[in-house]
């Protein structure tokens, strides 16, 4: 039989391992928790919303075009002054003839180097399309040698990257969208307007040289 004292040393051993080890796991505990509160969750990644680069730039032909139309009010070859009352009568007694609509003919766009790239052909098919729907008084009509007879204005646009990546192929950055209005037989410049522009993805690939009329 054990001595009592040797009972009792063992008792207090035992009864101070067990406080240890709460303590341990108490400690264990509470690391846990100042861990957590410490280092919080990380945000989930953010999504690109960034919208396909075709529609960006058909907001900003839409934007230039509008203040084009604007510039063309201004002018009297798109605003004539209204008929007086002595012209009134006068036509009023002729069969009416519907007066003819002045011929704009949109142009090929090429870019600082000239060329044609995917990106451009996609700027004239947005161009001729939109100022056939903005431009609805007018007669808008693609530049080929059969229109290049009757028309009176001529269309342009360019594309141009300013601060953008990889410029010569797929990029992305700050772009310019120009368009100008000419008048076909004096070659002067009557309106002109510019967009800047935000995309990601533009095509600049080239697709060939340059096209001349």
């Amino acid at each position: 039989m054990c001595p009592f004292f040797m009972k009792r040393t063992t008792d207090l051993d035992c009864f101070g391992d067990g406080m240890t080890s709460k303590r341990l796991m108490t400690g264990f505990a509470l690391l846990l928790l100042l861990a957590a509160c410490a280092a919080p969750a990380p945000p989930p990644p953010e999504r690109t919303l960034e919208p396909p680069y075709e529609l960006v730039i058909n907001e900003a032909v839409d934007s230039a075009l509008d203040d084009l139309l604007i510039q063309m009010g201004r002018l009297p070859a798109f605003n004539p002054p209204p008929k007086s009352d002595v012209e009134k009568a006068l036509s009023g007694k002729k069969e009416a003839i519907p007066p003819s609509r002045v011929v704009i003919a949109v142009d090929y766009s090429v870019g600082k180097t000239k060329q044609r790239s995917i990106a451009s052909e996609l700027l004239d098919s947005i161009l001729l399309q939109s100022a056939g729907e903005k431009f609805a008084q007018f007669e808008v009509v693609a530049v080929t040698p059969p229109n290049l007879s009757r028309t009176q204005y001529v269309l342009a646009g360019t594309l141009t990257p300013l601060n953008a990546f990889n410029a010569t192929t797929i990029s992305r950055g700050e772009f310019r969208i120009n368009l100008s209005l000419t008048d076909f037989k004096t070659s002067v410049i009557v309106a002109q307007s510019s967009v800047r522009f935000r995309a990601e993805g533009v095509d600049l690939t080239p697709m060939g040289s340059g096209i001349t009329h």
